[in-house]
């Protein structure tokens, strides 16, 4: 058998919870929606009984939407501002509205700066920055004074290696010319034209160096 629910406050406690109620939440319901809402703590029958005693004592209000009853508290009617109230009311808030306005377009200039300014290294990160500067100066500068004085800064092994790089590059240079030249003097023994309107036909440029000289001498001269 269900156990049949049952109010556990008084009267004025049943009142107090729903008016409590529908003045938080401040929208319209059902009795059904009021004794859902509550989580059963009172039962439905006590729920219409205290909303009727509200509408009795002018603080709740009800309407008959097709078959429910709906019911709502009433509005505190005597806080109702006059015209020119709400006038004053509407004006303040334009007025603080453009201050807003203005407040956001200052914000984002005083944010440029802020950026600007963490952008810009702190006295001690200058300082730093300049005497990594200074030495890096001290020993260009020490590097030029030896070049004017014609002091040699490549070491021998370097230059050692740079020199076997170029005499196996002229080498290869002077074989790969050589076999050119056999080869287009072989093509053109017997060719009727001249040789040079043959390399310029098929787009052969000769090489501006002189077979015999040395690249370096050419390019120093």
């Amino acid at each position: 058998m269900a156990k049949k629910k049952t109010g556990s406050g008084t009267n004025k406690e049943e009142e107090a919870a729903v008016l409590q109620y529908l003045k938080k939440t401040n929208r319209p319901y059902s009795a059904t929606d009021i004794f859902n809402n509550l989580h059963s703590k009172y039962t439905k029958g006590v729920i219409v009984k205290v909303l009727d005693k509200l509408i009795e004592d002018d603080l709740v209000m009800s309407k008959i939407y097709g078959k429910t009853m709906i019911y709502s508290v009433k509005q505190d009617t005597e806080n109702i501002p006059s015209q020119e109230e709400q006038e004053a009311i509407e004006k303040s808030i334009t007025d603080l509205t453009h201050k807003h306005e203005e407040l956001l377009v200052e914000n984002k200039k005083l944010e440029q700066v802020l950026a600007e300014i963490k952008s810009t290294p702190t006295t001690l990160g200058a300082r730093a920055s300049i005497d990594e500067l200074r030495k890096e100066n001290e020993l260009l500068q020490e590097k030029l004074d030896k070049l004017k004085n014609g002091t040699v800064l490549i070491s021998p092994e370097k230059r050692k290696r740079a020199n076997d790089e170029y005499e196996n590059s002229r080498n290869l240079w002077k074989k790969r010319r050589g076999m050119f030249r056999e080869i287009f003097s072989t093509i053109t023994e017997h060719f009727p034209g001249k040789p040079n309107e043959l390399k310029e036909e098929l787009g052969i440029e000769d090489d501006p160096v002189p077979f015999e000289k040395d690249p370096l001498e050419v390019v120093q001269k």
